[in-house]
């Protein structure tokens, strides 16, 4: 596990970046998806609302059982970061759950659970002289 430095943490708590998820399917296939529910309520935690993400959760559940790495890429501007992440768990229920839905209720949707991930890699992928190091 590593910390989210204090920039990353801004921008994934940004609800203005662009978040994407990156899983992997069971054939091996890269599936990848927007998430505007992705969040980092402390350094060590990355949570993502499933509202729609039928192929992802499964994909995830896969990826916790098999000790397999998602990917998280956010972006704003020309500041882009990609996080590695070990699935941890999926609440169905608990004050995580009901924060997000809070806010996704501002916006007409809910979501029916919440996937936890753990930061183990961070790399810089911003538009400069920095792309492709890790930082974290």
């Amino acid at each position: 596990m590593v910390e989210l430095p204090a920039d990353v943490m801004k921008i994934l708590n940004d609800p203005r970046a662009t978040k994407v998820l990156g899983t992997k399917t069971p054939e091996g296939n890269v599936h990848i998806v927007h998430v505007g529910s992705l969040m980092a309520p402390d350094p060590n935690t990355i949570v993502l609302g499933a509202v729609l993400m039928k192929r992802s959760s499964s994909n995830l559940e896969n990826m916790k059982k098999s000790k397999e790495l998602a990917s998280v890429l956010t972006v704003k501007e020309t500041t882009s970061y990609e996080i590695k992440a070990a699935v941890k768990d999926y609440l169905t229920s608990g004050e995580v759950l009901e924060k997000m839905n809070v806010e996704l209720k501002k916006i007409g949707l809910s979501a029916r659970g919440v996937w936890v991930l753990e930061p183990r890699e961070v790399w810089n992928q911003s538009a400069s002289y920095e792309a492709g190091k890790k930082i974290a």
